[in-house]
């Protein structure tokens, strides 16, 4: 297993040959990674005739970073080692390079939404696409937060989903529950249940391609580029990641019954068909917010959103080419 030092940057590190993918590693995903499971994986990728080079890395800014340059240190693509948020950052860094290189997965993260999205559940998925050059083109979406006035708190790339309300609400309590007791999925199931039990409700106006939709009191607004979020919830099942648009759909404040009854269709996918449910299809989305809202991309969430901010959710068709195969949904 051939591993980069943590002295060594992205402009000295060379692939040997163009063969080479760059594992990129993030550490924190999931419940941690160890040495032994990279060792195990990186003997999988070696016996299956993969050439690799893994960086451990310490930021999401090195994830960024690695992945932006990989292309001029001369590898064939990149492989995220982690869960939704390590493959967005690398999909961001792939895409600001505009090198078209691909990028794959190694599912390791406590939700890997998207990984599932196309069909990669395991490091055999993986190796599987690699070596019989199984790829596909897929959209994603750019995600800007700012004032009435125009100034511009938050930018980035999303390649999942983005939710306001109670899919942020759920990943903030289910990142605390996982700190604290280490129960991975399960977290996101207690996490839904907790904030149920709670009824918050938010407020706001939503425009869709530029004529509003809905103004008012919402509990749940998720935009999906894919249509899993918080580890196989599907609050946007109609999403599909190769049309150019944002599917989105607003659940309307309804009774605490009502709510834990209707539970199970968030994991069906059958959530579009409760009365409370509106939904649509667009390549762009705006939310002028009505006191402060957090917002999670890609199962992680921006922290210090201003009051009475505006969130504008926009596609951006076929930007990254990925290892795997082109969404059956």
């Amino acid at each position: 297993m051939d591993r980069i030092s943590e002295s060594e940057t992205a402009e000295n590190i060379l692939a040997q040959d163009s063969s080479f993918w760059l594992i990129l590693v993030n550490p924190n995903a999931g419940s941690g990674i160890s040495d032994k499971e990279l060792s195990r994986h990186s003997a999988m990728l070696d016996s299956s005739g993969i050439p690799h080079v893994i960086h451990v890395t310490e930021s999401y800014k090195q994830l960024f970073d690695y992945a932006e340059s990989a292309a001029s240190m001369g590898y064939r693509g990149v492989i995220g080692h982690g869960g939704d948020g390590t493959v967005s950052r690398i999909a961001s860094g792939i895409i600001s390079s505009e090198t078209g290189i691909p990028l794959s997965v190694l599912p390791a993260g406590n939700g890997n939404d998207w990984a599932r999205t196309i069909g990669i559940t395991s490091v055999e998925d993986t190796l599987e696409s690699i070596l019989k050059d199984k790829y596909c083109e897929l959209d994603v979406a750019s995600c800007e937060i700012h004032s009435s006035a125009g100034e511009v708190f938050h930018s980035s790339i999303f390649i999942n989903s983005a939710g306001i309300g109670l899919d942020a609400h759920v990943l903030m309590k289910a990142l605390k529950l996982r700190r604290k007791l280490h129960i991975g999925r399960l977290g996101y199931i207690s996490a839904l249940i907790s904030t149920v039990l709670e009824m918050p409700v938010w407020n706001g106006s939503m425009r869709v391609d530029e004529a509003e939709v809905y103004s008012g009191p919402y509990l749940s607004l998720t935009s999906g580029v894919c249509p899993y979020s918080g580890g196989g919830m599907r609050l946007s099942p109609s999403s599909l990641p190769f049309d150019n648009q944002l599917d989105t759909a607003l659940i309307e404040p309804i009774s605490r019954l009502r709510l834990i009854r209707s539970i199970p269709m968030v994991f069906t996918g059958t959530i579009l068909d409760h009365p409370a449910v509106t939904s649509w299809r667009s390549s762009e989305l705006s939310v002028e917010a009505r006191g402060k809202v957090t917002v999670e991309l890609d199962g992680e969430l921006v922290p210090d959103i201003p009051d009475d901010s505006i969130v504008s959710l926009k596609s951006i068709p076929l930007a990254i080419r990925v290892m795997g195969n082109r969404p059956d949904i």
